[in-house]
């Protein structure tokens, strides 16, 4: 049955007054609304914001403060989930170990090898701007237009029937992460496949990202690999030169250019997300705030916050900078905290302000001169991080409104 919860908020004591990069996580787990801890099928981001996991005992949406959960008792073929989605159209899609669901905001459907998917054990989905749908197996792709299934093997030319990623470009073209035979492009017409021997790392893929250069990320168990615009090989990245370990699990890449990196080794028992800004790695684990060190799927949302799940609940690490934590603390400061109606700033430069709920959201934002207060008495009574950024640093500060 669908059940409604309300949010609890967590903040993690400590991170505050930090620099921006090391800025608080937010964690939720089943007593915030998760159905289960085991957030086992990622996390996909719809058009307004929502946020959607997949998880051992069904799907959870966030929207706000307000969580819904649906389970096989509203239509999922099962409630252990391995991978979720967003299509163009703003359906969301579920994969299991028995097909695949579609969730149109009203009515559950499900597909499986009877309709014409190539296998129901689904790994991985994501959509096209066609509107097409992408499912990777260990049989080969599945791509679903409107009714029209077709399916891909190696028969067809992947590297690999063993598909477990899937990555579009801004062109159209789809890239498969396989396991024993690299990666693959597929320009609509022609498989090529690039492996250990054009520079890859190895051949087991898993994972695959695309930066705002065209760059090519690809994470495998021994590293990550860059692929340039014209899918030449440029550069590895392992534990020796940035990375926590080299298990990649998943690469998520912002706006700005940020690449966000999930490790987890469980021979190592270490865990952790990596985030390069272009010049420098920086490695945030447990110790930093993130909920668990079995850390699986990423994704970023549309306030550019990273969302990370966890084998034991979620993160969400708000949006970066591209500037290292551990930066000296600004000399501004804040106060009377709490307050109620008048928040003062001491300031002696033009900053700006910003005040940011516990779900990432900017709900104000000023640049100062010389007013020295802030009218506060609009904003709901909670706790909130006060971002306060000059020319010099940029750093954050716990926030309670009564």
């Amino acid at each position: 049955m669908k059940k409604r919860l309300f949010l609890w908020s967590i903040i993690v004591v400590g991170l505050f007054n930090q620099h921006l990069f090391a800025q608080l996580f937010t964690n939720y787990t089943t007593i915030e609304g998760l159905p289960s801890n085991t957030i086992c099928g990622g996390i996909a981001i719809d058009t307004a914001n929502n946020k959607w996991f997949g998880t051992a005992a069904g799907v959870a949406k966030l929207s706000d403060s307000s969580w819904t959960v649906y389970t096989m008792t509203d239509g999922l073929l099962s409630d252990y989930i391995n991978c979720i989605a967003v299509d163009i159209n703003n359906n969301i899609w579920v994969a299991s170990s028995e097909g695949v669901n579609k969730f149109d905001g009203n009515t559950w459907y499900s597909y499986t090898i009877s309709d014409g998917l190539i296998d129901n054990d689904v790994k991985y989905i994501t959509g096209d701007n066609d509107g097409s749908i992408w499912f990777a197996t260990f049989s080969g792709v599945s791509r679903l237009v409107d009714t029209i299934w077709t399916n891909f093997t190696s028969s067809e030319g992947l590297a690999s029937d063993l598909v477990n990623y899937i990555e579009i470009d801004k062109l159209g073209n789809k890239w498969f992460g396989t396991w024993m035979g690299g990666f693959c492009k597929y320009d609509n017409a022609t498989f090529t496949t690039f492996n250990a021997g054009d520079g890859l790392l190895d051949d087991n893929v898993s994972a695959i990202a695309i930066d705002k250069s065209n760059h090519k990320w690809i994470g495998t168990y021994y590293g990550i690999s860059i692929f340039d615009e014209s899918n030449i090989w440029t550069k590895n990245y392992a534990d020796t030169n940035g990375l926590y370990n080299n298990i990649i699990q998943d690469i998520a890449v912002d706006t700005s250019g940020n690449i966000f990196v999930s490790v987890f080794a469980d021979y190592l028992g270490e865990g952790g997300i990596c985030v390069f800004n272009g010049i420098n790695w920086t490695t945030y684990t447990e110790t930093d705030g993130l909920v668990n060190k079995i850390v699986k799927r990423i994704a970023v949302d549309r306030n550019e916050n990273l969302w990370i799940a966890t084998g034991n609940g979620i993160s969400m690490l708000a949006a970066q900078t591209g500037i290292e934590k551990n930066s000296k603390k600004s000399e501004i400061s804040i106060y009377p905290n709490p307050t109620k109606d008048l928040l003062y700033i001491s300031h002696y430069k033009p900053i700006t302000v910003k005040i940011i709920d516990i779900t990432g959201q900017i709900i104000y934002a000023s640049e100062l001169n010389s007013e020295k207060q802030i009218d506060v008495s609009n904003i709901v009574s909670g706790t909130y991080v006060v971002q306060i950024i000059n020319n010099e640093v940029i750093s954050n500060n716990k926030l309670i409104i009564q």
